[in-house]
């Protein structure tokens, strides 16, 4: 017999998602993101903050797709994924790869 899997991460069992009615007409919007996870929030946010006029649009639950069930893994790499930039370029390249996801931790971090 087969072991249980868990399929969903253990915050996202406990939230509640907010629901949203579906698009009912034309929007007049500057950009359309598709898929409200982090980082279409993300990207929205950004884009609204300079001006443009925004729409997330989300098949199901804002965060419940790849966001709802990752383990939350907000982290700067430091195993074998740094070794592969490592190889393939050069350390300047590596640096910023580092710095980027630790950047985009922070971002997260202040906006949650």
């Amino acid at each position: 017999m087969a072991a249980d899997h868990i399929t969903q991460a253990l915050w996202s069992a406990a939230a509640t998602f907010k629901t949203y009615l579906q698009l009912s007409g034309d929007l007049d919007i500057d950009v359309a993101i598709v898929g409200g996870g982090i980082t279409g929030i993300s990207t929205a946010y950004l884009l609204a903050r300079a001006g443009k006029r925004v729409a997330v649009l989300e098949a199901l639950k804002v965060g419940s797709g790849t966001t709802g069930s990752s383990i939350g893994n907000l982290y700067t790499p430091i195993d074998e994924r740094l070794y592969q930039v490592a190889s393939k370029h050069n350390e300047e390249a590596l640096r910023a790869v580092v710095a980027s996801r630790s950047a985009a931790i922070d971002f997260i971090e202040q906006r949650v």
